[in-house]
């Protein structure tokens, strides 16, 4: 009988893995490509106080919900100003959040050695080496699917239940010890749609095919979850209706069809479809980027999604207990479903897949602690365990090595923060900059003061005090002659396209002899 670590000192070991693999590098490197975006909005939610409607240059952006944002914003909101570790800690206390979530549930079916087996994994993959110490979306969006999916399986299983208590006529009978789990389950499913909307595809996309597995369809229309499903609809259609009444109904609509549906509606599907089959090319192009995108997605996963392939042999599946096979199921239903509905949806990204890698990760976790307990002659598990455990010690390595030599190598040449401060050293404190084109978040959060886009010329203030824009070079070319204006800087952006910062003192007087 294997001999029970105590509780506290798997605690401290899940502590130190979550440190070295989330928080280390959280202010190792500036913000990259859309980390600033998230990040410049979540400080506009912290300085104008409006939580509900994010905003970018005072001007609404719901292409995504305020989920992250607000997250950020939070956690910046101590230090009074949002910094690049603090847009970054979201996503490590989600991971984290994450890790242990993982170790919880698998202990109670594959005892602890297989909760921490399944814990210590599920961070190491390539995905979670970019996405975990960053202020991007996917993390936060793959802790909240990965905390519903795990709050609602526990539901399905009291913990007091025998093997044959997992059986459908217990699993369907919806006694009230269902209904704690199931409300976390769906509260996680709304946070996760407030974050990107794709929460409640991945969900029902698992449950579905459990459910009709287990032959527990009844589940879906028992008390306990329409009760649950009740209460995040409220929650999700609240924040709707008072996004919507804050932002404008039509423009709210329009945002939210354009850029939400685009992946999920079959009629967005087909008018993608139509338009890619214009040209042969492209129609071409579209087949050849979701038959490859299976193959981006393991390989993301990897080293694990070659262990979970081996759990689709059917021999693997009878040699599991009653409990265990309940598991397989689930994670199956967690992998392959969301893996073949984002494969054939318009233009498949392996991010937008992001919350079913748990899924491959936990049957990876499976198979191995399988192989290791089954009747495997000792110098093979042996190897097999010095194998695991090497590899789990080099991945710190690995963590290291993109902390200290990947990151810093990816933002050579753009150096935001230093452009940023040279803006900041021209342009007057508490004076407003006004841009229209330009489109470098990085830059402008890094200069870390009030920014607003106008239309045109025509929007800025009438005279009385000096006004300053940050044009693009063909701005500049173009700008009227009307206003009168002397560039000040010049700089180039993140990709190196010139930008000009010009200073305009009567922007509204007509210049004479026009």
């Amino acid at each position: 009988m294997a001999t029970r670590i105590p509780q506290r000192w798997v605690t401290l070991v899940l502590l130190l893995w979550c440190a070295l693999l989330f928080f280390h590098g959280l202010n190792s490197a500036e913000l990259y490509r859309t980390e600033s975006l998230r990040a410049i909005i979540a400080a506009e939610c912290l300085r104008n106080g409006n939580w509900i409607v994010p905003t970018l240059y005072s001007q609404p952006l719901l292409t995504k919900p305020p989920g992250m944002y607000i997250a950020i914003a939070l956690c910046s909101w101590p230090w009074g100003e949002v910094t690049q570790w603090s847009a970054r800690l979201p996503s490590a206390l989600a991971a984290t959040a994450m890790v242990f979530l993982f170790y919880w549930y698998f202990a109670r079916i594959l005892g602890q050695t297989g909760g921490l087996l399944a814990a210590l994994m599920l961070p190491t993959s390539m995905f979670w080496l970019d996405k975990a110490p960053s202020a991007e979306i996917d993390m936060l969006q793959v802790a909240w699917v990965s905390g519903a999916l795990l709050f609602f399986l526990r539901g399905l299983d009291r913990r007091e239940a025998s093997d044959r208590d997992l059986s459908p006529c217990h699993l369907v009978t919806l006694s009230p010890c269902h209904l704690p789990w199931f409300l976390a389950a769906l509260l996680c499913v709304a946070g996760g749609f407030l974050t990107k909307w794709t929460a409640p595809l991945f969900f029902y996309a698992t449950l579905l095919p459990l459910l009709w597995w287990r032959g527990r369809l009844r589940v879906l229309f028992g008390g306990p979850h329409l009760l649950a499903v009740l209460l995040a609809a409220v929650l999700c259609l609240g924040w709707a209706g008072w996004a919507a009444s804050l932002a404008g109904w039509e423009n709210f609509r329009d945002t939210v069809s354009r850029e939400a549906l685009q992946h999920l509606s079959p009629g967005h599907h087909q008018d993608t479809i139509r338009q890619l089959g214009e040209h042969h090319h492209d129609k071409l192009d579209y087949w050849r980027e979701a038959l490859s995108f299976p193959i981006k997605v393991l390989g993301m996963s990897l080293p694990w999604s070659f262990f979970a392939l081996l759990t689709l042999r059917p021999s693997f599946y009878r040699s599991l207990a009653d409990g265990q096979k309940f598991l397989l199921q689930a994670l199956h239903c967690w992998t392959w479903p969301n893996l073949l509905i984002w494969t054939f949806l318009p233009d498949p990204s392996p991010r937008h897949a992001a919350p079913l890698l748990p899924g491959i990760a936990g049957l990876a976790a499976l198979w191995l602690l399988h192989w290791f307990s089954a009747e495997t002659s000792t110098p093979r598990r042996r190897l097999g365990a010095t194998a695991l455990a090497t590899l789990l010690v080099a991945w710190i390595a690995v963590k290291v090595i993109f902390v200290e030599v990947v990151l810093p190598a990816r933002m050579a040449g753009r150096d935001p923060g230093e452009k940023g401060g040279q803006i900041a050293a021209v342009v007057p404190p508490g004076q407003v900059l006004y841009l229209f084109r330009v489109k470098d978040e990085g830059i402008m959060f890094y200069y870390g003061r009030p920014v607003q886009r106008l239309a045109g010329p025509a929007q800025l203030p009438s005279p009385g005090e000096r006004t300053y824009c940050m044009l693009t070079d063909e701005e500049w070319r173009d700008w009227p002659r009307r206003y009168s204006a002397e560039p000040i800087l010049r700089l180039n952006d993140q990709q190196g396209a010139p930008l000009v910062l010009v200073r305009l003192t009567e922007p509204n007087r007509v210049v004479s002899g026009e």
